[in-house]
């Protein structure tokens, strides 16, 4: 998730906005030079990354938003990369991670343009603390992630693998990595690439001919010191410089003064001849000419992050929603305020999360994990059996996305020191029954779906469930043709990369279909389909299991295709979805009006009849 604050202006100047020739969005072509590699680009990988193209190019205005702070950023930008010798074509990964929003955090805790951790920050030698956050500086956190690539890159020998790993972790990256990667010169990208890679070559193709237009009218940034011990008014007022906007552009600066701490700082300012109109406390732009809000989407649902001191009633504006309507579909009280940093949604929560399990921190309710995920209350005290008076404990295994079996033990772990994810001060309130909508609801919302939903950066991905480590040692196999293999048993799982899920399981005593799905980290409708199993089936002890899906893809059957309509199966990917029924990936996309090729088994797909 990110916050998406006014800074968007920043690089806007008192013009008119002009439209671009790029609202046709730009054509992907076959083969394009990134980062030094030369890349050659198959029919599905064009159709996959021209889909993420046309919708970041849809809303001109927030599209032209991004094009004037990439104009203004870029320059910046590309010295440090320079710098540290990290090739220029980098600087699209900014927009890709923050859309160079310096305020921006994700529901992992990652903050920044860079989009960076605590630790890794800190590792990486920003200063993070109560005072001052250099992930939130634009030049601080460019040399500190142009240091990750590099380190990265160091092993990996790979410009490519290298910005997968900014996503995966240099752990992470190795099961994408092939022998022939290192030192290449030439990659081929199809639709099984990482869709991190496909996201990053699609905002070069939107961006580049959009800044290299230079039809966007945008103000010019540059660096100065920063002076110890004053205020950025005072030095807004030094510098001739608006307050506002320099207050805007330094977000890392969190108490407003220059610490006086012997380190020296910088600041970023609009230059003294740039038009400042559009960055002034009170900007006089009429409202229609102003982008329209960019939501985050979070369970397949429009949401904005509420930010510190607005209120119910201002938030709801923001949004377009009336304070009844806000109120009501997020399941908050007359007199509740918003958590700052927390989605607020503007569209009916769901019955179930994408997700499907969640271990509760201190201090978190049930209503603060349900609205992080965008599930209905209601829902996580039935899928939990909970009575409507009890609370939450942390370490309690939360089921989002279904109901706890009555076989089922509720589980309670250690709780990760891990972030956490916001809880609301107020104590647990009364479960009550969600208001039903009344027509007027109806008129709302179906206003609020036709405003933009085109969101800056990879999808929004809540909090995942890591795959434990495989442990093969110590386990006599009755059959030396079957290799076995052992989940630990520890609460607190180690995640290994690339862990392999290709030989049979050993059920152990005791153990269910349920458990031992969410221990691997898939869903238990996949472990009990790969299977042949029924997903209410008891295991026994001795069970051999298959930990991952079939090497062949199941045929269509007249269970799953009937009159244009598809059965999602395990294994299957839009891919292969789309090779069967004659079609291209993009078609098939467009056909189910989905913006990236994401699957979940037992969901039903619309296939096109050629």
């Amino acid at each position: 998730m990110r916050k998406i604050l006014p800074v968007l202006l920043l690089g806007l100047a008192s013009r008119p906005a002009l439209a671009l020739p790029g609202t046709s969005a730009p054509i992907v072509p076959a083969t394009l030079d990134v980062a030094g590699l030369h890349l050659t680009l198959d029919a599905d990988a064009r159709q996959l990354i021209q889909a993420k193209v046309n919708s970041l190019c849809r809303h001109t205005a927030s599209f032209e938003a991004r094009v004037a702070l990439a104009e203004s950023a870029f320059p910046l930008i590309e010295q440090v990369l320079a710098e540290e010798g990290i090739p220029a074509d980098f600087r699209y990964l900014v927009l890709q991670e923050s859309a160079l929003q310096g305020n921006a955090e994700s529901a992992h805790g990652a903050v920044g343009y860079w989009q960076l951790k605590r630790e890794t920050a800190l590792g990486l030698g920003l200063t993070v603390n109560s005072t001052i956050d250099e992930r939130r500086h634009l030049i601080a956190s460019t040399r500190a992630a142009a240091r990750y690539l590099n380190r990265n890159n160091a092993t990996l020998h790979n410009w490519a693998n290298a910005l997968l790993s900014y996503n995966t972790g240099l752990g992470g990256v190795r099961p994408f990595t092939r022998p022939g990667d290192a030192d290449a010169t030439e990659l081929a990208f199809t639709s099984q690439t990482n869709q991190y890679l496909l996201d990053f070559i699609a905002q070069k193709v939107a961006f580049e001919p959009a800044c290299a237009q230079q039809t966007v009218p945008f103000v010019p940034w540059r660096e100065v010191p920063a002076a110890p011990g004053q205020s950025l008014a005072q030095q807004a007022a030094a510098l001739s410089a608006d307050p506002a906007a320099v207050a805007r552009l330094n977000p890392w600066l969190l108490t407003g003064t220059v610490p006086q701490d012997g380190r020296p700082y910088t600041l970023l300012v609009p230059l003294a001849t740039g038009p400042l109109l559009a960055v002034s406390a009170a900007p006089t732009l009429p409202a229609a000419a102003l982008p329209a809000p960019t939501y985050l989407r979070i369970n397949g649902l429009k949401a904005l992050l509420a930010q510190p001191g607005e209120s119910a009633a201002a938030l709801a504006q923001r949004g377009g929603a009336s304070l009844s309507f806000f109120q009501k579909v997020n399941e908050l009280a007359a007199n509740e305020a918003p958590v700052p940093g927390e989605p607020y949604f503007f569209q009916r929560k769901k019955e179930a999360s994408e997700e499907d399990y969640h271990v509760v921190a201190p201090g978190q309710t049930l209503a603060a994990v349900a609205q992080h995920y965008g599930v209905l209350r209601r829902s996580l005290r039935f899928f939990n059996r909970l009575p409507t008076d009890e609370a939450v404990r942390p370490g309690l295994v939360l089921w989002l996305s279904h109901a706890r079996p009555r076989t089922i033990a509720a589980e309670y772990q250690p709780v990760p020191c891990t972030r956490q994810v916001a809880a609301r001060p107020a104590p647990e309130p009364e479960a009550t029954a969600p208001q039903p909508y009344n027509p007027a609801d109806d008129e709302e919302l179906a206003s609020i779906n036709e405003l933009p939903t085109e969101v800056p950066g990879p999808p929004v991905q809540p909090l995942p469930t890591q795959r434990p480590a495989i442990l093969s040692e110590g386990l006599p196999s009755p059959d030396p043709a079957i290799a076995m293999v052992r989940l630990p048993t520890s609460a607190v799982l180690r995640p290994v990369p690339a862990a392999d899920f290709s030989h049979p399981y050993l059920v152990a005593p005791g153990e269910t279909l349920y458990a031992l799905a969410r221990r691997v980290g898939v869903r238990p409708a996949e472990l009990a389909a790969w299977n042949n199993l029924s997903p209410s089936t008891p295991l026994r002890a001795g069970q051999l299991l298959r930990l991952s899906p079939p090497a062949t893809e199941p045929e269509p059957t007249a269970s799953n295709v009937s009159s244009g309509a598809y059965t999602v199966a395990a294994g299957d990917t839009f891919y292969s979805i789309s090779r069967r029924y004659g079609c291209t990936v993009a078609q098939l996309l467009a056909h189910n009006e989905r913006a990236t090729p994401t699957l979940r088994v037992g969901e039903t797909l619309r296939v096109p009849m050629l």
